[in-house]
């Protein structure tokens, strides 16, 4: 029964503190395109929030870091549920965070929020099997004038 504890435990912190945080790294976006003060909003919010609540959980109970761990593990995975049941509401937000991870060359976070997200994203190069055609390479050398290099992504059924 411990290890199972524990495994639900480890589960918990990674894929709710995965959501979160790309979730968080989103609202950060409203503010700014910048990555680095996204990362700060996201770390805030990811890591200061479970750690306050925490901090007042162990003022009224004599537990330890096992106590600690699941304060995380539950704020992390109820910050990731918001996130993915809000999904008329963010859907943009995340959207608009996949396109920039795209924009960034970074492909698999590109698709962990578009799946987040709810969109299929179609990728330049994916059209047609694997060759990419005359829109793609006119929107690559337009890329370098201002244009967006990022996926189309299209609301999945």
């Amino acid at each position: 029964m411990a290890r199972l504890m524990l495994v639900v435990r480890a589960l918990g912190l990674l894929f709710g503190g995965f959501v979160a945080f790309v979730g968080a790294m989103s609202v950060g976006g409203l503010l700014t395109d910048n990555v680095w003060v996204r990362l700060v909003v996201a770390v805030v919010l990811v890591i200061g929030v479970p750690a306050f609540l925490a901090d007042r959980v162990l003022k009224r109970f004599a537990g330890g870091m096992s106590l600690v761990v699941d304060v995380f593990a539950i704020v992390l995975l109820g910050m990731a549920l918001m996130f993915v049941s809000a999904d008329s509401m963010l859907k943009g937000m995340l959207t608009r965070e996949g396109d920039r991870f795209a924009r960034s060359g970074s492909r698999s976070m590109a698709r962990a929020t578009y799946f987040i997200a709810g969109v299929a994203p179609v990728f330049p190069e994916e059209k047609d099997g694997g060759a990419p055609d005359a829109a793609a390479s006119a929107s690559a050398s337009g890329s370098a004038s201002g244009a967006s290099s990022a996926p189309n992504a299209a609301p999945s059924k």
